[in-house]
């Protein structure tokens, strides 16, 4: 495998201490501490937690015993301190849900809301036993939720997730069972009716065996329990470890001294930071190797504590405050290091580890790296990779193919080592593993057997009687056969006859809910439910997502019938219970007595089957321990250098990371990280803790209303605490990546960021094509509106982006190059509807964003749509937008061009908050100009170098990437091209001049320039109307074989079908006058009937014979004479339908025009009016033919116009007429008149089509719109 290289096994003394630190965290039981109670608390929650009595002062007193984070000062003590952050982290992961089982208990029959999913039906259907522990499986219903669930997207029942179960008789009021979602297997589980789930029992004295148990499942919405559950513990382990770092977490000790490692070795080799000789490409290839090795050489042993020397910075390309940042990483015990936006924290990180690694023995030590998000974890091991350095990679989130190479799963295939004493370890808990099912197994037969149960068993158990089961027994030789071959057999079955019965399963079906769930696909986020899946058992699966195990089901399949459901209260049932001869019950009774020995039998085995499940468990710990440990001999044996994961995985995968005893943490995007990830993180052996990140951008997330405020600041991370505290840090002040106008956007926040001259060279960061200014604050006051998730979204100021990004993408701005950015959900996926609808003619663009998702990305373009708008006059409110750290990432993202669309009045009156993050973005744009008060945005013609200004949506109606003025460049046919100013090459557009070419035919062409040549006469296409062309099995009248292979092989039978279907050149009369064949169509020929009667409808006169004139008269046919004559009959025939048709006035016909007016209400939607019939519009007579559409290109013109349409120019009989084989042309009553009609439309694209279309605008689509709107 790739990255892996397999040596020697490390010494087996490190072994046994590994070995121990890993015992000593799987079976981690919190001792107690008296005063500190907080550190026994059991890692899962109990069943007072979550459903306490609220009347119960004590109780009470305990669930709101939560400290203050009392983050702007030193804490008084460590035990302070943690146990601050341990009661934080716990009330996060289940408040919400406690919650949610008190609205439950208030009101049972509730049905799901907005913090609560409640699930009914439940039963269990059996248990998974897998290598992770034993799991439940239970089915259940989802009635109360209303809608249809799409499982493949929501966020329900989510791996790691935190549900609470109750008896559906009990409802909460006495039993609470807590439980952790295992599995979220969709195929042949949650896609099936009812949908099937596996979780894992809190407690294993909850487990439930009866699969007659109806159970209720209540759900948070708020909370995710996996990603504060190992930190939690975590913090338990660090109560109990002193670390060097103590001192700086604790009492903020600004000493800032030198690591441990650093001090004993104070030499590095940091040749790597030489990147660069100046003046090489002078120097011959010698000459620069020579000055090369001359420049790194001296660098090879640096001693770090004396610093870098200056002349370092002509010959690396890092600057000098990541230079300073560097030697931060590599010298202190608690080095800091914030990088403002672009510039370059993962590339100094890098600089760093690589110093780090290249001046020790290669792996005699990993370093552990982390950030809060797989992106970002998985972005700088990367560019580790690149720099030859060996990683591994835990979790199993990671969607990198490059990364996904080097998993822990490759490692262990690579590596392949074995280790006697692990492998015998295996071994042996893999067996205990296996007997332990196969005594559930045992169990589960006794109780659920595949027919009727054991009375011998029945007896064993004290169920029966000795007396009652002598009885059963007395006569076995009359065991009636069954009735059925399927019936099961037997004594018990002999003595219930009739009242046996086969069990129906509770196959309760969910209801097919017309509304789907609506949970926004797009938008979920990983990251906020970033589950590390634990690879580290299921060695067997690649992708680890897979749970496989022995399935234990839970049925009964046979009972007895108790239709009036007596039980063993019943007074009736006691006296029956009470016979000792059993066939001396009554007949009718029998069904429920059996009903309650099958209850007897499985109370008897329930605590059983309980303690079992126990010890499966704690025999899976035991195979966690043996993998943890066969994984830190590969990570050894492999050389590995840097072990990289999410913050989640920094606690879950606490006790293998701890065995590896690493010096050095280096933190990615750590003031986007709880403090208590990093807190439950700090190993016994960690001398240096690094923290890279910005507090000023994106903070730690709280999903929890209230904690994430005062007093108690869960978004507040240890960065910017300590950052707040003073303690010694470095600060990287060159950035590189936004042109300088986008860099003084920053400035405000940020004023000592500085250019790097790479932002600054032209051919770097090119101008926006077809943009006046690199960027712009497009102001306006459209309303915004709430959507079914409760997200804001904008219509208007959606539909003016997508228009924005069409002009752009019209200018040549790649799709990939452009991004959108916003802070609603719903406002993403209003832009991206929009996307689909208005850019059909582009690629899908799919690149929008929520901002929160797009911390440490960037691009060319950045579109940043704000949403809030209340009008002009308000309510002003902000909400997201005010949150200053999401504002700072919404606006340092651009390289060259950054476009902001938003209400300006809004923000600056919402609050104080708001106004101290947009206030000081509306004072850059306006000392530059680029402020659009007046709703107006300015784009620029490449072509004219004319701005235009645009207000609204509707006026990128008419823009086709350019302006309003005509394009005066010549086509390649030599014609003007004469349209409005457009960003399509001339080469792909059509020529609308009449095509002045003449024809072989000796006919003017009669189509337009850019259209193929085509003429109907027969001299020209070579087909006539007497040819005949039947099917190719098919044969002439006369008997003779049609060769179909001698038909013109250069007329095709479009050609011919055009011909025909006009008629022909001549007046001549129809071959074959007798009847036709059923599927004969006049003008070509063909016969679709049979060939009988072909034969039997030709006459053999229809044929050409010499010196019969009217026979073949076509070949003396003169086609400008018929051209002269079918004009004169056009013009009469004309002439007698408006002679016919009276007229208004005498002289025009009037057209009436419906109109509906739109406005737009309050949330930004349309609002369609009444019907309004327009003013009398007189249409003037037609005064020259065109088949061609005419185009106003006025950039206000937002409707296209036909001229009147001659068919005389595609037909030689009028427009309006019928056809008659047999009758001269008469006038259709069904067309009054020869009218020019009015097209109205909104048009959603160009005015002029691309080659591959007709300029008519026959293309199936527009005719579809044009279609839709006309009216008369």
């Amino acid at each position: 495998m790739a990255g892996y290289n397999n040596n020697n096994n490390p010494k087996p003394g490190a072994i046994q201490n590994e070995l121990d630190i890993i015992k000593h965290h799987v079976n981690f039981e919190p001792p107690s501490h008296p005063g500190q109670e907080w550190r026994s608390y059991p890692e899962l929650p109990t069943s007072d937690d979550l459903n306490p009595d609220w009347d119960d002062p004590e109780q009470m007193a305990k669930i709101r015993h939560l400290l203050p984070n009392t983050w702007k000062e030193p804490w008084r003590s460590k035990n302070t301190y943690l146990e601050t952050h341990y009661r934080l982290q716990r009330e996060e992961a289940i408040t919400m849900l406690r919650y949610s089982i008190r609205k439950f208990k208030d009101d049972p029959a509730m049905m799901d809301d907005e913090e609560t999913c409640v699930y009914t039906r439940v039963f269990v259907r059996g248990y998974l036993m897998t290598r992770l522990g034993p799991m439940c499986q239970v089915q259940f219903s989802t009635k109360r939720s209303g809608k249809k669930i799409r499982w493949t997207q929501t966020r329900r029942l989510t791996v790691g997730s935190l549900v609470a179960l109750s008896t559906a008789a009990d409802c909460f009021k006495t039993i609470c069972m807590p439980a952790i979602i295992s599995d979220h297997s969709i195929r042949d589980g949650l896609d099936q009716n009812p949908p099937t789930i596996h979780f894992q029992w809190a407690n294993n004295n909850d487990a439930v065996m009866d699969p007659n148990q109806e159970l209720v499942m209540i759900e948070s919405r708020f909370g995710y329990f996996e990603a504060v559950r190992h930190s939690m513990v975590g913090i338990q382990h660090v109560a109990d470890t002193e670390t060097r770092l103590d001192k700086y977490l604790v009492h903020a000790d600004k000493s800032d001294i030198s690591a441990e490692y650093v001090e004993e070795n104070p030499h590095m080799d940091i040749r790597s930071l030489v990147h660069h000789i100046p003046n090489s490409s002078s120097m011959t290839g010698m000459e620069a190797e020579a000055e090369w090795t001359r420049v790194r050489e001296p660098l090879r042993n640096h001693p770090m504590l004396n610093g870098f020397d200056s002349r370092l910075s002509d010959y690396t390309n890092l600057d000098n405050s990541q230079l300073s940042a560097v030697h931060r990483i590599l010298t202190k015990e608690m080095a800091i290091v914030q990088g403002p936006p672009g510039t370059g924290k993962t590339f100094t990180s890098v600089q760093a580890l690589q110093i780090l690694i290249n001046s020790r023995e290669r792996g005699s030590n990993v370093i552990i790296v982390s950030a809060q998000t797989n992106h970002a974890v998985d972005q700088i091991l990367n560019q580790l990779i690149k720099v030859n350095i060996n990683v591994v990679r835990l979790g199993g989130r990671t969607q990198n193919e490059e990364i996904k190479r080097y998993s822990m799963y490759n490692l262990r295939r690579a590596a392949r080592m074995t280790h006697r004493g692990a492998d015998t370890d295996f071994k042996n808990s893999e067996n205990a593993r296996r007997a332990n099912i196969k005594a559930l197994e045992s169990v589960v037969e006794d109780v659920f057997p595949d027919d009727l149960m054991d009375p011998v068993k029945l007896r064993l158990a004290g169920i029966i009687s000795e007396t009652q089961l002598a009885s059963l027994q007395a006569d076995q030789s009359w065991v009636t056969a069954p009735s059925s071959p399927d019936r099961p057999t037997g004594l018990l079955a002999d003595w219930l006859g009739g009242q046996l019965v086969k069990v129906e399963l509770h196959d309760d079906k969910d209801p097919d809910f017309d509304v789907v769930e609506d949970v926004d696909d797009l938008d979920l986020d990983g990251e906020d439910y970033d589950l590390e899946l634990d690879d580290c058992i299921v060695d067997e699966d690649e992708n680890a997502g897979r749970i496989d195990g022995k399935f234990i089901p839970i049925k009964h399949l046979w009972s007895g019938a108790n239709p009036k459901s007596h039980s063993e209260n019943d007074a009736v049932i006691r006296r029956e219970l009470q016979k000792s001869d059993l066939w001396d019950i009554d007949v009718k009774y029998r069904g429920a007595v059996y009903q309650y020995w099958q209850k007897k039998l499985l109370s008897k085995h329930h605590q059983v089957f309980r303690n079992l499940l126990a010890v499966n468990t704690k025999t899976t710990k035991n195979l966690k321990i043996n993998r943890w440990y066969k994984d830190t001999l590969c990570i050894k044996s492999s050389r590995i250098e840097v072990i990289g994961c999410t913050t989640t995985g920094l606690c879950k995968y606490r006790g293998l990371l701890a065995a590896l005893q690493p010096r050095t943490m280096l933190i990615e995007e750590a003031a986007e990280t709880r403090e208590a990830n990093i807190l439950s993180a700090l190993y016994g052996s960690l001398q240096q803790l690094i923290l890279v990140g910005d507090h000023q951008q994106l903070a730690p997330h709280c999903d929890t209303p209230g904690l994430g405020e005062e007093p108690y600041c869960l978004r507040i991370s240890m960065f910017e605490r300590l950052v707040h505290l003073q303690m010694p840090f470095t600060v990287l002040n060159t950035q590189r990546r936004m042109i300088p106008s986008l860099r003084e956007i920053l400035n405000p926040f940020y004023p000592e960021l500085r250019d790097h001259p790479v932002v600054t060279r032209p051919d770097a960061r090119p101008p926006i094509p077809g943009m006046t200014v690199p960027s712009f604050f497009f102001h306006h006051t459209w309303v915004d509106a709430v959507d079914e998730n409760l997200s804001r979204f904008n219509v208007l100021e959606a539909e003016m982006i997508v228009r924005f990004m069409d002009y752009l993408l019209m200018n040549g701005v790649p799709a990939s190059q452009i991004t959108v950015l916003t802070f609603y959900r719903g406002q993403k996926k209003r832009i991206l509807h929009e996307c689909k609808t208005k850019l059909r003619q582009w690629a899908p663009f799919a690149n929008v964003f929520t901002v929160d998702s797009y911390q440490g990305e960037e691009n060319d373009i950045v579109i940043l749509s704000l949403v809030r708008s209340s009008g002009p006059n308000g309510p002003h409110k902000a909400g997201f937008l005010q949150d200053q750290n999401r504002g700072v990432v919404s606006i340092s993202r651009a390289r060259r061009g950054f476009y902001i669309f938003g209400n300006m009045i809004n923000l600056a009156y919402a609050s104080t908050a708001s106004w101290n993050m947009w206030g000081r973005v509306r004072q850059v744009f306006e000392r530059q100009g680029r402020l659009g008060e007046n709703t107006r945005l300015p784009i620029t013609c490449q072509n004219h170098g004319k701005t235009t200004w645009m207000s609204h949506p509707e006026d990128w109606v008419n823009c086709h990437g350019g302006c309003d003025m005509k394009c005066q460049d010549k086509l390649s046919c030599g014609h003007a091209c004469g349209r409005q100013c457009h960003w399509v090459t001339h080469d792909k557009l059509i020529c609308r001049e009449p095509c002045e070419r003449i024809l072989p035919c000796n006919h003017r062409c009669q189509q337009v320039c850019g259209e193929k040549c085509v003429c109907t006469c027969a001299s020209f296409t070579g087909a006539y109307a007497h040819d005949e062309f039947p099917s190719d099995d098919a044969t002439l009248g006369t008997g003779i074989d049609y060769d179909s292979t001698r038909v013109a092989p250069f007329i095709t039978a479009e050609q011919r079908r055009a011909v025909a279907a006009v008629g022909g050149r001549d007046s001549r009369q129809d071959i074959g006058r007798g009847d036709r064949g059923r599927g004969y169509r006049r003008g070509f020929g063909y016969d679709g009937g049979s060939r009988g009667d072909a034969r039997q409808n030709v006459d053999e006169s229809d044929f050409v014979r010499p010196g019969d004139y009217h026979s073949y008269r076509w070949a003396v046919f003169d086609a400008h004479q018929d051209d002269k004559r079918k004009l004169r009959e056009v013009q009469e025939q004309t002439q007698l339908v408006q002679a016919s048709v009276p007229l208004l006035n005498g002289t025009t016909q009037a057209i009436r025009d419906t109109f509906r007016s739109v406005t737009l209400n309050e949330h930004g939607r349309r609002n369609i009016g009444e019907e309004v019939e327009s003013r009398e519009i007189t249409t003037p007579s037609p005064k020259e033919d065109k088949d061609l559409l005419s185009f106003d290109d006025s950039a206000e013109m937002a409707a296209l116009t036909t001229c009147p349409v001659s068919v005389a120019a595609m037909s030689p009989y009028p427009a309006g007429f019928n056809f008659s084989p047999h009758q001269q042309p008469q006038p259709s009553p069904q067309v009054p008149l020869t009218a020019p009609v009015t097209v109205s439309r909104q048009v959603e694209g160009a005015e002029w089509e691309l080659a591959s279309l007709a300029d008519t605008a026959s293309a199936d689509g527009d005719d579809k719109e044009v279609g839709d709107l006309i009216s008369f």
